[in-house]
């Protein structure tokens, strides 16, 4: 009989163009994400500890949050709870140090790679895919900013993919309707971190608007989720109710200052491919790319245009650029699932996360303190790393390494001259300070000296009164005694404080003030400073 030519089950060409494997299950996501999460901390936490041998020490923001956790309270001037919080529990459990109260934000940046691994998978991005988008997230220098000092940058990113991700899975069927209650957990818990949430949510909501996934709204559950969103972000916004919107008087002396540096909307745009490394750029750029044009892309397509509607209002609110940061690792994921799926070969993948990976020996010297500070401008300028800087102020480094510097030699200044005054004065003195980053030194520094708890009207420390001090005799810090001369019957200089790594504006002299004039239960709304 005449053989009968068998033809393969799969042609090349059926093969080329077949939809792409299913992902690797959740649990074996996890597992595969742990060791990068688990780097990214060490890494962290290795640069900490460095840091501090090599001189660098608390980061302004972290004294300022410790005193914001011991004082919690459902609100402050500048911030929601969540932050302060972090602080408490950071102190309680590994103690007041700068790399103590640091560890939950080394671990934020950890959970970060492992939601961008999620995301990855639920985009359809198998290891290869998942491994570049992680890589991306691990190397870019704004969350190896945000995520090496307590702040609540470093979890800000973690709520908003956390919610991004709940939305996805909404979008392709993957997820129950209910899910909307966790979407309202992590959205709440998101606002109770830092207000710009808010934001993101009115873009996520004109992006399914704008989408057919409006359809994802008709729904009871969802409705059921705000309502979950706004009962946990319900105490926050009663502190504020009763204390008379402060944070809204805050942002609108900030928006009115000439503090932060304003950039035009290309200027913007181009700080973004800086801030997150130029090496990931095709990334972020493809997961755009991919989001809005691709059909397999299609139930996906609202986070494409909440993107740019979060864009377009952060510069038109002449936001710092890092505000956008915590919507990237979305777009990594996006772009590493798209360039997968194009990809004929996974090794093509692999390698360019390998070399996204090498990034991190070019960005951790940049942002991290690995560096000693009188080699680091000589070893960076080749990226010019101040030209990021959003702030008008000055410094010999970056403002974020700058601000690690001179906090305890400060404290030592106050401590020798509270000390040098006898007994009876000394018991009558207290400390004054023109802004929370001073007096957040002198109040978790300064008990290891012996010095009293320091006053300041800056943020928060306006909330917190005066101490039951006078004014009789204060310690404080300032540029000129004709500053003093008005509020003050005897100013006395007492020499300079200076440290060469400082910010600009931190090279001040001591000034012994005496006998004020009015006191400070009567004077204290004239010291108020929210900006």
């Amino acid at each position: 009989m005449p053989q009968v030519m068998q033809l393969p089950a799969v042609s090349p060409l059926t093969e080329a163009y077949s939809p792409s494997p299913r992902p690797n299950s959740v649990r074996s996501t996890l597992l595969f994400a742990a060791p990068f999460a688990l780097t990214v901390f060490l890494i962290h936490l290795f640069s900490s500890l460095w840091g501090m041998h090599l001189g660098y020490g608390y980061f302004r923001d972290d004294m300022y949050f410790v005193m914001c956790g011991r004082h919690l309270a459902w609100g402050y001037v500048d911030l929601p709870p969540m932050v302060a919080l972090q602080a408490r529990v950071a102190e309680t459990l590994f103690g007041t140090s700068p790399t103590g109260v640091r560890i939950f934000s080394f671990a934020a940046h950890g959970l970060i790679a492992v939601l961008t691994a999620l995301l990855t998978r639920q985009f359809g991005g198998r290891r290869h895919a998942q491994a570049l988008a992680m890589a991306s997230v691990i190397v870019a220098p704004v969350l190896l900013g945000t995520c090496n000092f307590l702040t609540m940058n470093s979890f800000e990113p973690c709520f908003w993919m956390g919610a991004m991700l709940v939305l996805l899975r909404l979008a392709d069927g993957s997820a129950h309707p209910r899910a909307w209650l966790l979407f309202g957990l992590i959205a709440g818990l998101g606002i109770e971190n830092k207000h710009s949430t808010v934001f993101f949510l009115i873009a996520v909501l004109i992006g399914l608007l704008l989408t057919p996934q409006r359809r994802l709204l008709a729904s009871w559950y969802c409705v059921a989720g705000v309502m979950v969103l706004i009962l946990i972000a319900l105490p926050n916004f009663l502190w504020q109710w009763t204390h008379h919107f402060p944070t809204y008087e805050f942002l609108h002396n900030v928006g009115q200052s000439d503090k932060n540096i304003r950039r035009s909307p290309i200027a913007f745009i181009y700080e973004q491919i800086k801030i997150l490394v130029f090496s990931t750029a095709p990334v972020w750029i493809g997961g755009l790319v991919w989001l809005g044009l691709s059909a397999r892309a299609r139930k996906w397509r609202f986070v494409a245009v909440t993107y740019f509607v979060f864009l377009t209002c952060m510069i038109a609110m002449n936001a710092k650029h890092y505000y956008v940061a915590p919507i990237y690792p979305v777009l990594f994921a996006a772009g590493a699932a798209g360039l997968a799926q194009i990809a004929r070969r996974e090794s093509y993948i692999t390698a360019y996360a390998a070399i996204v990976g090498v990034a991190i020996f070019f960005t951790a010297p940049i942002t991290l303190t690995i560096l000693p500070p009188e080699r680091y401008n000589a070893l960076t300028s080749f990226v010019s790393p101040d030209s990021a800087r959003m702030e008008k102020y000055t410094a010999p480094l970056p403002q974020v390494l700058s601000d690690r510097f001179g906090w305890t030699q400060m404290v030592q200044g106050f401590a020798e001259r509270y000390n040098a005054m006898p007994p009876d004065v000394r018991s009558r003195t207290g400390i004054f300070c023109s802004n929370y980053g001073e007096a957040s030194a002198v109040n978790v520094i300064g008990p290891a000296y012996g010095l009293p708890t320091a006053i300041s009207g800056h943020v928060n420390y306006y909330l917190w009164g005066w101490n039951n001090y006078s004014g009789e005799s204060m310690l404080t810090l300032g540029r000129d005694p004709a500053d003093f001369k008005g509020l003050y019957d005897e100013v006395i200089d007492l020499g300079p404080f200076d440290n060469p790594w400082s910010m600009d504006f931190e090279h001040r002299r001591y000034f012994w003030l005496r006998h004020r004039k009015r006191q400070y239960s009567e004077d204290w709304t004239s010291l108020k400073k929210w900006n």
